[in-house]
Formats: C-alpha cells, structure tokens, sequence
C-alpha cells in the first residue's frame, strides 16, 4: 500500500494476539480483540502511520459496516493515536485506538515499503467479489487541499471494472462527480488496465458608513407572569436550578385561578403584590393550549398603584404551567415551547405558525379560535425574557476559557431603520478606556526582509519542477495537453475542418511559446534568488541551490515537496509570527540547544520545519548542520520580531465595581462577563476602520458580500468551541471586520485562546500582534478548511490543515463549527430581518441557548 497500492488488501493480524480475556479497557475492549483475531473485522494500513478500521458497535458487540481513519505517530516521548470514529475523544481512547496501542509494535512495525509520501496517495484497501463481474471496492482518497486526517475520505465502487457502477462518497453522498470520486474513478482503470498514466474516459476533467440617527425603542407592555420560568424539559441540564415542581401537560383548564402571595400588578417596579385584606373580583379568562382554549374564571384585585390605568394585580400562574399574559389572555407553557422548539428546529416565521395553530383549533375546537400572529409575538417575546437560559454559553467540556475558539460572522442581520444608539458592541470604545499611545506600525516583519528576494525565491519554485529534459523540449509537462485542449472545439461541417485545423495549431504554438517563456524566466531568476538567499543567511542560500540551484536542474533532479513547502514559507508575504508563535520559538530553541529526535518532534507549531526535520531525519542520524544553521536564523529572525512588537504589558481589568450594560440593550451577548475596555490606539490612523466594501485584506483575495444592498445591519460575530457551542455573539452595527473578534477577545478573555480560527485569520493575525502583542503572543491564527481553498494569497502557516499535517491531535478540532452554527442559524435569518433591535437580540439569543443545550445534553450522554 505504497504510492501504487496492488490488488490484495494488507494482511490481516495474526492468529497469535495476546490474552484478552481481561477486558482491562472497558466493555467490549476483549470482544473487539477477538473479532480481529477470527476476521470479524477489518484493521488495514495503508500508510507508514495511516490506517483503516471497521466501526464498532459498543453495545451488540460486533463490527459494523462503516469505514474510520487512524493515524499514530510520535510527539516527543508521546506516541500519539488519533481516531475519526464515533466513540473517540480526547480524553479516552476508542478500542481502535487501544488495539493499535497495545498490538501496534507486534503486528504493524515500521516497514520501508509504508513511506510518509504513501499517505498522500488515493488507496484501494479492500475489494470483494460479490458476483460474476461484480465487486465491491473500497477506497481512501485524500482531498485535493488537505493532506490531513480529517482529509482523507472513504469512497465505496459496486459494479464492474468499468466503473460505470454505483459510486458513494462519504463525505458527499449526493454528488456522484464530487473530487474524491474522479480520484478514485481513475486509480481504478489504472490498477484494471495495470497502466500509471490510464485514466476513466468515461468522466470529463472539468467535473473537478455612517450609523443613521436611532429612534426610540417601542414601549413593551410588560406581562402579569414576572416569576422566573424553567426552560422546556427536552431542553433542560442537570445544572439547571429546580424552580418549582413542573406541571403535566394540561388536559383541562383550572375551573378557577386564585391570587396567592406570588400575585401582582406589571404596572411598576417594583411591583405592587397581592394584600389579602383587600376586595377580591373574579371576572372571566381565556387559557391558550396547544389543541384548544378553555374559558375559566380568574381572581383579580385593583391596584393600589394611583397611577395604574385599568391594571389589576393577577396570580402568576406558574405552579399550573399557565403564562398569564394580561389577565384575560393566558397561554400554558406548552404552547410557548412549542413554539420555540418549532423555530429553533426550521425556519418557522411567527404568521405560519399561528396559521397552523388556528386551523389546529378549528379541527379539534371551534368555540375559540386562536389570537393573531401579532397577539402571539408580544406573549412569546415575553415569556422567553423571563425563560432561564442562563449557563448555556459553555461547553461541559472546554471550559470557560477554550483553547481553540472559532470565530465567523452570520449574516443575520435587522434593518437598518430599527438600529438604536444603545447597541454597544465590543469595538465600542469608552472614556475609562487606556490609551496606548506608543503603538505604532511596523514593516518588514516578514522572514525574508528583502520583497525582491522573496518575490524571486517564488517565482523559481512556483509551478512545474525545472528539469533539463523540460527545458530541452521548452514545453513543461502537460503543456503540450493543455495547448491543445486549449485549441480543441466542435467541427461545424467538413468544409470549416482544414480552418479549424489551422486554428487549434496556431493556439498550441502560442501556448508552447508562453510556457516556453516562462520557464527561462524562472531559470534566469535562480542566480539572482541564490546570492539574495546567501546574502541574507549563508545556509539559507546554500539549501535553495543544492535543491533548487542550476546544478541541480542540469542533473534533472527534482527536490522533495517538503524542501518546496519550506520555502513557500520562508518567502511568505506576512509576518513571521505568523509561522513563529512565542511558545513555538521556546520549542525551537530547545531543538537547537539540544537536536534530539525528540525535541524535533515537538515542533508541531511550525509545521514548515518540522516536515523538513522529520524528512530528513529519515535520511540520516543527526541533522545536518546547514539545517541548523538555517533553524538559528528563523529563530534570530523570530526573536527580532517578536520583541520589536511586545513593549507594554497587557490591558488593565476594568474595576470589580464595575457594572455591565445588560445584554438586551448593548447586544453583546457572551458567557463570559466583560472585563476589560477595548483600548484606543490615536498612532494608528485607520484602527477603528471598518473593512470596507467587503474587502478584507490587499494580500488575501477573498472577499465578502455586503449588506447595504438590503439596508441590513452587519450582522453578528458569533464565537464557538470545537463541540459547535456558541460561547456568545454581538450585534455588528455595519460591516464585519477584523476589530470585532480582536475587540470581543480583549474585553472578555482573561488569557487569549491558544488557537483562534476563523475565515480572515491571515489579517487578523497581524491586526492583534500590532496591537496587543504581550496578550496574543501564544496565540496562533489559523484558517479553517472551508475557507482556505480561497485564500490563494496566503502562505500555509495560516492554514488549519497545514498544521492538521504534522500534528493528528489537531484532527478533534472541528474547524466547521461556526459555518455549522451559521447553517443552523440560517433558518432564523428571515424572521431576523423583520424584527425591531431588541426581539432580534432576544430572538438571536434563546436560538442559541436551545442549540447549546442540546449540545450539552449530547455530551452529557457521551
């Protein structure tokens, strides 16, 4: 299972395993042991440190048809097993993981025909015959932009060898001409026709401003209901407080409901309470359930208030389930959850609803019909602000600080026309708030100082390896095909055949001219880009020509892909602490105080070096010295860098006397309290700038839709935790930006995350580092794997998957948590638009409150 892989599947283990009798690793751990051992199972390698699993199934115990990657490698004195099955987490092994931990040495030891190159490659580990000319395939395919686990993807062929049979992938089941399945099409003509170059014929290559005025808010009629209110049983936690002894679902209304001692009137603050000395009336209600309405009779008494207009102090209604809304309207708590568990499932608006509810009646009812969408609105939005949803905004298992955030911005966003001037989110800057006056920009904080060598040293190593026998033809390989797919096009008739002929020529002449061009153009350059490397660091320059240099192109040798990663960073246009944190510099100021294998292992934070130390210490015992020149140089480098930006300390904390603004009214809304003001920075001209037009960043090419079409506000920054919990939001008045994850980590972090991820992480980088580089020094900007196939401009330091390469453990970070809360967020994105400032905030909030606690409930159970 080499970079050809043959027919047969990898042995299977041994009929000699050892005693497992013993189930010393939980349930089911001996089962498994003896399903491997009598081929219940499969446990295929495919790679020096790559392998393919069979699921498990805990509770029949016994093995199930699903496919699961398994990576182990060595960190440190640590030998590192990473699982994709269901049952693996971080903190305890699956039995895929124990079995390779207990038996790896015995039955998979290090064979010279698993290279680290063999798990970059497509791989057919298993093929079974289930009738004449008919078998079933499996395969595991990479992906065309990562070469991590969490990359890798199982594709399953039923048919012939044709490959016109049944394909599914597991990552996209619905697309039948998705990247993995064109791979996997292909490798299986190659093995069939046992030809390297054949291909499947049968599928076609192309299937790869301002803020305007605030107005003020729309006075909200408060309910009689004030008592806090439990949230929906399907939605509880163990941690949440027991209010009061929930009642059944209600079958039949009261016959009466009577004042008690909790009873009061909504017209002030506080409120005027039941006097049991006074007149008591009884007048006539209507109970809401969730198939029909029942009219009742209720106690009421005249509030002592002078100023209360036809108020009148009513029971609260708690202990029966009943939300009594103003006293002659009264809806259970059923109906108000149902609701909400209907909104927060799909995109249900308030008027389909209330549709349904109505015709709901109607069939099991007709002596009342159900109140208005508009009815509806007010008493939902008023049961909820007193619904306890406290406590939801953290994850059981990371903590109230995570050490990997993931940070995106939703499109879910109200009018413009609604906006208020007490949204305050964290950007928002106040009088108490510190100055720094001494920061300012700095340039050249890249690797490589000199852009003229940078740009020379890319343009050598970008594109097709120059070889002798390329520059010979002066075609590139492939550049003759692809002049003349190029020049290909339909023929017409036979009269136009000899014109076409002459056209498609005259193109693959073009073509093979600027290909031709090209390629002495990056040969004229290797001189200058040799000197500019030796000029700046000796062994640097040494490297690139003994890899790279005109030697080597004469003697067609072409260097190792590890040796062309490492210098697509070395020449990065970006800072060097964005390959270089401060904790990944210690790591590699140990390597170079004492080259052990083991301190090379650690360098997982620089996954540059680290793949050029792990390749070469294949190569040999100890590491050769041009390398460690090299390694003293990045660190030097680093160092400069890195104390050039850190000067001041680390923002003061806001008084413990200080009181925050309430979440309704600011529209920031996170688990952890604010605790800290965002800094001003007058050295900095644009840092408050909005990132304007959608563009965000002149060295990154992605870019974003705006809002102003719509008259929306900007939306809102969400954070996450890798087990997609939402950790808080806030409301973003206009256009999203780098500041508004900068200011949320610096107002409400006590110590910034270890990882932030988030889609323009190659700016925001930077964007932290100039302004509080003593807080974000340990941190590492990364961008998830959705994003970075359009950050074409960026170097791989600042891809998730880069480091996902070089470190498995990396693979437990969902990096697709927030664009999994934007989908879920989706379905309330219409209903957002439509809506004043404050529903929104309050809407936006229980939605994910209910999306948290379901989470929860999740990994409670696990």
């Amino acid at each position: 299972m080499g970079s050809e892989p043959g027919w047969n599947s990898p042995e299977r283990p041994p009929q000699t395993l050892r005693d497992a009798s013993q189930d010393l690793h939980g349930p089911g751990y001996s089962e498994y042991c003896e399903n491997i051992q009598e081929d219940g199972g499969a446990f295929y390698q495919i790679g020096a440190d790559l392998f393919v699993v069979n699921g498990w199934d805990p509770q029949k115990r016994i093995s199930k048809t699903s496919w699961h990657h398994l990576q182990r490698t060595t960190i440190g004195d640590s030998v590192v097993t990473v699982c994709q099955c269901p049952l693996s987490r971080p903190d305890g092994a699956c039995v895929h993981q124990q079995f390779l931990t207990d038996y790896g040495e015995e039955l998979f030891p290090l064979d010279a025909a698993f290279t680290n190159d063999g798990n970059q490659d497509t791989v057919l580990f298993s093929r079974q015959e289930l009738q004449e000319d008919v078998s079933l395939n499996h395969f595991s395919s990479t992906s065309p932009n990562s070469r991590s686990l969490g990359g890798r993807v199982i594709v399953e062929y039923t048919g012939n060898d044709l490959g016109t049979g049944r394909w599914v992938c597991a990552k996209d089941s619905g697309n039948h001409r998705c990247s993995h399945i064109l791979t996997c099409r292909n490798l299986l003509q190659r093995l069939v026709q046992i030809d390297p170059s054949a291909t499947d014929q049968t599928v076609s290559d192309s299937s790869i401003t301002k803020v305007p005025q605030g107005r003020r808010a729309a006075l909200e009629i408060g309910a009689v209901s004030y008592l806090l209110i439990s949230p929906p049983s399907w939605a509880s936690l163990e941690s949440d407080p027991q209010l009061y002894e929930r009642s059944p679902a209600m079958e039949d209304a009261p016959d009466l409901l009577r004042l008690t001692e909790t009873s009061s009137c909504c017209c002030s603050e506080p409120r005027r309470l039941f006097n049991s000395s006074q007149p008591i009336l009884r007048m006539e209600c209507t109970v809401y359930g969730l198939y029909r309405a029942w009219a009742t009779s209720i106690e009421l008494q005249a509030c002592s208030n002078s100023r209360c207009r036809h108020r009148l102090i009513g029971p609260d209604g708690r202990e029966h389930g009943i939300f009594n809304y103003n006293n002659r309207k009264l809806f259970t708590h059923d109906l108000l959850d149902e609701y909400t568990a209907a909104y927060t499932s799909s995109e249900t608006p308030f008027s389909a609803w209330v549709s349904v509810l109505s015709r709901r009646y109607k069939l099991h009812s007709g002596a009342h019909s159900f109140v208005t969408a508009e009815v509806f609105r007010g008493v939902w939005f008023a049961y909820v602000k007193l619904q306890y949803l406290d406590g939801s905004m953290m994850c059981p298992r990371c903590g109230p600080s995570p050490e990997n955030t993931i940070w995106d911005g939703v499109t879910l966003a109200f009018n413009r026309k609604h906006l208020l001037p007490t949204l305050e989110p964290p950007t928002t800057m106040q009088p108490e708030s510190v100055e720094r006056t001494t920061t300012r920009y700095i340039s050249n904080q890249q690797l490589l100082e000199d852009r003229k060598v940078r740009r020379l040293v890319r343009r050598v190593i970008t594109g097709t390896p120059l070889t002798m026998e390329s520059l010979k033809k002066g075609v590139p390989p492939g550049a003759q095909e692809e002049a003349d797919a190029e020049g290909e096009d339909e023929e017409d008739d036979e009269d136009d055949e000899q014109a076409e002929a002459t056209q498609r020529g005259s193109r693959s002449e073009r073509a093979i001219a600027r290909a031709r061009s090209e390629m002495l153009e990056r040969l004229d350059a290797l001189p200058a880009a040799t000197e500019g490397l030796k000029r700046i660091c000796p062994s640097l320059g040494a490297l690139f020509d003994d890899k790279f240099g005109v030697s080597t192109v004469a003697q067609s040798n072409v260097a190792p892909n590890v040796y062309r990663r490492f210098f697509i960073q070395i020449s990065a246009e970006e800072s060097v602490l964005q390959m270089t944190t401060k904790p990944a510099l210690d790591a590699l100021e140990a390597f170079i105080t004492a080259p052990t294998h083991r301190n090379a292992s650690i360098l997982v934070e620089i996954p540059a070096v680290h793949e050029l130390l792990s390749y070469e210490k294949g190569l040999g015992n100890a590491f050769p010295e041009i390398t460690m020149d090299v390694c003293r140089w990045i660190l030097n480098r680093g160092r400069a860098v890195l104390n050039s930006l850190v000067k001041g300390p680390q923002p003061p904390k806001m008084p413990d006397s200080s009181v925050e603004k309430p979440w309704q009214q600011t529209g920031c809304c996170y688990g952890l309290p604010k605790i800290r003001e965002r800094p001003r920075y007058p050295k900095l001209k644009h840092d408050v700038r909005n990132d304007v037009g959608g563009k965000r960043g002149a060295k990154c090419s992605k870019f974003y839709s705006q809002y102003g079409e719509r008259r929306l506000t900007g939306g809102i920054m969400c954070v996450w935790c890798t087990h997609s919990i939402c950790y808080g939001f806030h409301c973003i008045p206009r256009g999203e930006g780098r500041n508004d994850v900068f200011s949320a980590l610096i107002t409400r972090w006590e110590k910034a995350p270890k990882r932030v991820i988030y889609d323009f992480a190659c700016a925001l980088g930077p964007y932290c580092m100039i302004r509080e580089p003593a807080f974000f020094c340990n941190t590492q900007f990364l961008i998830d794997d959705f994003h970075s196939v359009g950050h074409t401009k960026c170097s791989p330091a600042a891809f998730l998957k880069s480091h996902c390469n070089v470190d498995p453990r990396l693979a437990y970070i969902n990096s697709s948590a927030g664009e999994c809360g934007n989908s879920g967020l989706s379905r309330i994105r219409k209903s957002v638009s439509y809506m004043s400032q404050a529903r929104a905030i309050l809407y936006t909030r229980v939605f994910l409150c209910i999306w948290n606690r379901q989470r929860i409930q999740g990994l409670n159970k696990q």
